[in-house]
């Protein structure tokens, strides 16, 4: 009695001393190969359960398919709902198959890392993805397979890239692109030229982004690749944003948009949503930003907290927009809540900044400058130049307001030191804006 436990329903588990007593009759009652071909079937098991409730979380993402296998019977996902459960459920379980997986099945090893990335990267689950990653970059080195060696770095670098550590995202991406290249990898090569156009608008070399961007989207269109073509025109339409072009960057959104609704790309729609809420709110057009970030929230809601805790941050603005500092408030709040339960300090900076709007605009400049601070000791940590100048002036506003008028100075000559640094419109913009209100020459 009691040997066997029920944790939940419709699983089990043994008594840990039975477990360690069938480990021990195993290695003295089964041959080496018995044990083997075991460890295959629950490893090839695990694979093809996983990469079923891929297929109905994240479609999208899947992106090795599998060779069917006859000598195992993976489960299947009526919905979203039941996929989602087993991931969680089944997430050490995972770990566990790729680290038992490593050692003795390398081309699984390597399966399951791919998969597993699209999974952890919707959590931020840097710990497990870095392991993972590495795990399968090892077993496509073992291969001697240069394809999946360069799939292997691509998930490293956009882990690192998740993790804010952008110098070794862009070794890794760097990396796979020559080899893509080197092999002829037409698709490989156009995705990591997208990766290196990212990293190219987070350091704001915005010509670098625009042009990296360009080169991928017109591999895309002659591969007549309409979910990267689509995913593309949204990341050029993010960076003409950037550069203050809000009329290319409705138009390039709403044709993202009309491609990404037509095939069902939800999250890539929701993204598309979010650019299109910041275009629009900059544009004075209010009510259609709302709309947007609210059909972008309903998609991230249940879908994935990453998405979820980053769009909370425009709805915020929105709100702010739209003279309801309160409502933005518990937004940010909310937004730096998730964020800071899914490590990203970055992000979590941000979602403090806008709360300290919300707070200067509720007429309490002083909560707004305790957030505001703790900011900017964030950003100026993560080496985040154009964030740290952002955030340095919603500082310096919220001291004006709360009678600090010479602190607020101090901040707002900081704040143009570093914008000197940006040669773009919206850089020069915001730094004749502060001098404006500054009242004096900060160069």
């Amino acid at each position: 009695m009691h040997l066997l436990e029920q944790i939940a329903p419709n699983r089990y588990q043994l008594h840990d001393l039975l477990r360690a007593y069938a480990l021990d009759q195993i290695k003295h009652l089964e041959s080496a190969e018995d044990r083997h071909a075991a460890l295959r079937r629950i490893l090839t098991w695990y694979l093809h359960t996983a990469d079923a409730a891929l297929a109905r979380t994240l479609p999208f993402y899947r992106m090795v398919p599998l060779e069917p296998s006859p000598d195992v019977d993976p489960l299947g996902f009526a919905t979203t709902g039941e996929a989602d459960a087993w991931f969680a459920a089944e997430q050490d379980n995972l770990v566990d198959a790729r680290a038992a997986a490593e050692t003795t099945l390398t081309q699984t090893a390597w399966h399951l890392a791919v998969l597993l990335r699209s999974v952890f990267m919707h959590q931020n689950a840097f710990d497990e993805w870095f392991a993972t990653a590495r795990v399968g970059l090892a077993a496509a080195r073992s291969l001697n397979d240069r394809r999946r060696e360069a799939e292997a770095l691509e998930s490293l670098g956009k882990a690192h890239f998740q993790a804010r550590q952008l110098a070794e995202a862009e070794e890794h991406h760097r990396a796979a692109l020559a080899i893509r290249r080197e092999i002829g990898d037409e698709h490989g090569t156009a995705v990591s030229v997208n990766a290196l156009g990212l990293l190219a608008l987070r350091h704001r070399r915005l010509n670098d982004a625009l042009a990296r961007f360009g080169e991928s989207l017109d591999i895309f269109a002659r591969r007549g690749d309409r979910r990267w073509q689509a995913l593309l025109l949204s990341n050029l339409a993010e960076t003409r944003y950037e550069l203050g072009d809000l009329a290319e960057a409705a138009t390039l959104l709403g044709q993202a948009l009309a491609v990404q609704q037509d095939i069902d790309d939800r999250g890539q729609e929701g993204n598309s949503l979010f650019f299109l809420s910041m275009t629009l709110r900059e544009l004075g057009r209010t009510e259609e930003a709302m709309a947007a970030i609210e059909r972008a929230l309903a998609i991230a809601e249940g879908a994935s907290p990453v998405w979820l805790g980053h769009w909370l941050v425009e709805y915020a603005r929105v709100q702010r927009a739209t003279g309801r500092p309160g409502d933005a408030l518990v937004a940010a709040h909310r937004a730096a809540t998730i964020q800071r339960r899914l490590g990203d300090r970055s992000r979590e900076a941000m979602a403090l900044d806008g709360a300290g709007e919300a707070y200067r605009e509720l007429g309490q400049p002083d909560q707004a400058v305790a957030l505001h601070r703790q900011a900017a000791t964030v950003h100026r940590q993560l080496g985040d130049g154009w964030q740290l100048a952002l955030t340095l002036d919603h500082l310096a506003a919220a001291l004006v307001d709360a009678g600090r008028p010479e602190e607020g100075s101090r901040w707002w000559r900081e704040a143009v030191a570093l914008l000197a640094g940006f040669p773009d419109p919206r850089a020069a913009g915001l730094r004749s804006r502060i001098e404006h209100a500054a009242g004096e020459d900060l160069g």
